[in-house]
């Protein structure tokens, strides 16, 4: 019962328990907001989920990656406390920018300007709650991260017994339940951390850092949603909804992936700077071996992808069944990518990880219309693959030339 108890309270453990629950809650959200909203309202949450990501990434490629290379190196109080603030500094700008774009004269956006607040609620708190998930992951406090993933739970009971449930709405409830969970990560930052913005060594290495991997957080954006985007161009509305299905439903196997990489790489990254081989060796063989066990539920989305299709969709989606087939092997070639992934980001080759994207983007912009017209869906999964393959294939060279490596 001992040993039990020592694995059930071990990181590993924690880290994959917390990430059942917020996939799946993540899951369960988007597949209960396309029942209980419109199809017009749902695409708008769509569109404003998909700009919340852009958001995040900038967030991400400015704080929170930095950060965690940051901490693996020399970790600090003040670069707690800095982290947070520039945080809310960024929160605040995004908002004061949605605001003035709600004043433009734009026929398009102009429903936007009445429901303001809850826009700004919805995208501050995501921003926040990404944030404080990342941050406290990256300083090994993963029993504050389970608690908020936990607390976020409630949303389900609070949308689910709604009976006029509208977008506003929605964006309202998910954005306060997002600030209720994020109160017990907030109060340990408060707690714990040294503030103070005017610290000119950790604005240079956030600017130094930040600049190549905002860049390829943008491209990243760009590269990863410009076939999808092509494609409802090119192929028409049902196979767009074939492929955003799809997608929406790969979203585990990526939320996933992230949680790997935002445990995995600053613990990587840790033992690669305090030179601990062996420890070193050990993490590599545990996230080869979560890897591994992705691998074979995406197999096993790849053997039964008829059935999969038609219970995600129904009977009207029976013919896409080959796209989850598709996006199968695309995610086989993402999990491949990920150790020489990780390599580069914590030996900090910020430049040569932009440069990937930068290329991967040149790609398909290259190629978007030959691949969609001659391949249609096989087009744009298979650009969406050779994307990945051209990144991977780049850092390699450059990790090959440099004969440096995390893992060795």
């Amino acid at each position: 019962m001992k040993r039990f108890h020592e694995i059930f309270k071990s990181a590993s453990v924690l880290v994959f328990t917390d990430q059942l629950i917020f996939s799946g809650s993540n899951f369960l959200l988007t597949f209960l907001l396309v029942r209980k909203l419109s199809i017009s309202e749902f695409g708008i949450f769509s569109s404003i989920l998909l700009i919340t990501y852009f958001l995040v990434g900038i967030s991400n490629s400015f704080i929170v990656q930095p950060f965690q290379i940051l901490s693996a190196k020399n970790f600090s109080k003040k670069s707690l406390g800095f982290a947070f603030l520039a945080s809310l500094v960024l929160i605040s700008i995004f908002s004061l920018i949605i605001f003035f774009i709600t004043l433009l004269p734009i026929p398009a956006i102009a429903f936007l300007k009445n429901n303001l607040s809850a826009l700004i609620v919805f995208i501050s708190a995501y921003i926040l709650q990404d944030f404080l998930r990342k941050i406290l992951l990256t300083i090994d406090h993963i029993k504050i991260v389970l608690f908020i993933d936990t607390v976020f739970i409630i949303i389900f009971p609070l949308l689910g017994f709604e009976t006029s449930l509208t977008l506003w709405k929605s964006l309202y409830i998910i954005g306060i339940v997002n600030i209720a969970a994020s109160i017990p990560g907030i109060g340990y930052l408060i707690k714990n951390a040294d503030f103070g913005l005017k610290n000119t060594s950790l604005l240079h290495y956030y600017f130094a850092e930040g600049k190549w991997l905002l860049s390829a957080s943008v491209l990243q954006w760009l590269s990863g949603n410009f076939f999808t985007l092509a494609a409802g161009v090119y192929l028409g509305i049902n196979a767009l909804g074939a492929l955003r299905l799809v997608q929406s439903f790969f979203g585990i196997i990526n939320v996933i992936l992230q949680t790997i990489e935002n445990y995995y790489l600053p613990k990587t990254a840790q033992l690669y700077y305090q030179n601990k081989n062996q420890e070193k060796k050990e993490l590599l063989l545990k996230m080869m071996k979560a890897i591994a066990v992705l691998a074979i539920i995406i197999i096993g989305f790849f053997t039964f992808s008829e059935s999969l299709i038609i219970m995600l969709g129904g009977e009207k989606y029976h013919q896409y069944g080959f796209v989850i087939k598709l996006v199968s092997a695309l995610y086989i070639v993402i999990l491949y990518s990920y150790p020489t992934r990780i390599s580069i980001r914590v030996l900090e080759q910020n430049k040569a990880f932009f440069i990937g994207y930068s290329i991967s983007f040149i790609f398909s912009v290259l190629s978007f219309h030959f691949l969609l017209k001659y391949g249609q869906l096989y087009g744009a999964v298979t650009g969406l693959a050779m994307n990945q393959i051209i990144m991977i294939v780049y850092w390699k060279i450059i990790l090959n030339k440099k004969q440096i490596s995390v893992w060795a």
